[in-house]
């Protein structure tokens, strides 16, 4: 039960730092997007 809630949380920040970085630097939007695919894979 614990990892379910870990990975929920995980994923709000997740999303909470790229939403920062989207707002503080509109035109590294996608260069971040593309690096976070590449350390995924």
């Amino acid at each position: 039960m614990f990892w379910i809630y870990w990975n929920t949380a995980w994923s709000l920040i997740i999303s909470g730092i790229m939403v920062a970085t989207i707002v503080s630097h509109p035109d590294s939007e996608f260069a971040e997007v593309r690096a976070a695919k590449q350390r995924l894979m």
